[in-house]
Formats: C-alpha cells, structure tokens, sequence
C-alpha cells in the first residue's frame, strides 16, 4: 500500500524527514573522514540525499504516526541511500557496514548524556513498557501491505522484564527490493548503539536479517548493553 495511495503520509511529513535525514548525515561526514576528502564527502552527500528524496516517497504507508515502527522505516531508507554512493567508491561490505553502524553511535550519542539517561529511565518505567504492549497489539489489528509483524513476549524467568518478537521486518522487504538485502544486518547493529546511549539493558540473539526466523528482543532494568561492534562477537551473528 503505497503512501501516495493513503494520505499521502510521507510527501506531509516531506520537510521533518528530510532534517532527519540532514541530522543523521552529520555524524555520517565525520566517519567518513578517514576514507575520503572533504569535497568527495559534499559529493557523496548530495548523492545520498537525492536518493534519499527517492526512497521515501517510495516508503510503504504503515500507518504513519499512528505506528511507533514508521520511524524504522525512515531511517532504513537513510541508510539505504548512504550505501550505493559508498559502494561505487569501491568500499567493502564490511567498511560501509562499520560506517553504517558508526554513524548510529554519532546519531544517538549526540544529545547530552543526562538527556539521553532520563529518556532511558522513562523508557524503562513501567508505565512505557505497558503502552509499549498496548502499542504492539494495536498494530497487531492493522492490515497493511509491507508491514512489521510484532508479538509480546512475557517474562518467564528474572531474565529479562519486557521482551518482543519481529517475526515480520518491513526493512527486510525493503533492503530487499533495492538490492542491498546484505546490508541490513548492519542496519540491526543501530539497535545496540540506541540502547547503550539510553543505558537500557537489552539482549538479541537472532536476527531476520543473518538469516533466523525472528527477532528476539529483550530488556532488563539495570542491566548493560554490549557494543554492536564488532559484531563477529555477538550471539546473532551467528548464523543457524
């Protein structure tokens, strides 16, 4: 369901995604430094921003605001539009994801650290974790094209105090269908940089996109993080 079929969500919404987009970037020209030239890098941003122009008024139309996972969207077709420039540069798989997930560190380490622990001790409040389940269900009740597919997962063992399932990923399809299925392992890495930075404690071992049929996200008041990089070291790295 395409979003100029809708309301035309993502064309409204034009000029917020687009400071998204410049936001994110920002951090991408200092990872970006060791690689190439200042002018190299003003190229490749206007490269990266004329495809990204593209990519999200090609985004499917999940709900928009009403759906908390829109945002993953948006921020899937950032990335997307960072990878193909990179690659024409002759930049290995493994150098753009680095750069992928640097550029996720940059992004959410940006705000103060005492903003971004208040942030994580509100989002870990219960208060959050239980509009967060009612979130999951009432997009349990859509049915759009392309969607994310979410469950609530109960705690049944002091492990873990709220956890949840993908076992559909819109970034999945939408990797998929601009060729760059491969990269979005690296994408998943942001995760690791947006709880750390939030001092959320969470844990992942499988992943859709290295290949598993969910993903299992789960998280612990007072608990760590580990780094996403390197991600040979991490259980979803793993392929079943």
């Amino acid at each position: 369901m395409a979003a100029s079929n809708d309301d035309n969500y993502y064309i409204a919404t034009r000029a917020k995604m687009m400071r998204e987009f410049n936001a994110m970037y920002k951090g991408t020209r200092r990872v970006l430094g060791p690689y190439f030239t200042e002018s190299k890098i003003d190229a490749l941003a206007v490269e990266s921003e004329k495809a990204y122009r593209r990519l999200f008024l090609e985004l499917p139309y999940i709900g928009g605001k009403k759906n908390s996972e829109t945002i993953n969207l948006i921020m899937g077709a950032i990335v997307l539009a960072m990878i193909k420039p990179l690659e024409r540069e002759k930049l290995t798989r493994h150098q753009i994801g680095k750069i992928i997930y640097d550029t996720f560190v940059g992004y959410f380490d940006s705000r103060p650290a005492i903003i971004r622990r208040i942030i994580g001790a509100l989002a870990s409040s219960r208060f959050f974790i239980n509009r967060m389940k009612a979130q999951i269900e009432k997009n349990a009740q859509t049915n759009y094209d392309d969607n994310f597919v979410i469950k609530n997962v109960e705690p049944d063992s002091a492990d873990f105090d709220f956890g949840y399932d993908y076992t559909q990923c819109a970034l999945h399809t939408l990797f998929e269908k601009n060729g760059a299925a491969e990269y979005l392992r690296y994408m998943c890495l942001g995760d690791y940089a947006l709880f750390r930075s939030l001092g959320i404690g969470f844990v992942r071992t499988q992943t859709i996109a290295n290949g598993a049929p969910r993903c299992d996200f789960r998280f612990k008041r007072g608990g760590t993080t580990v780094a996403g990089w390197p991600p040979e070291d991490l259980p979803e790295w793993i392929l079943p």
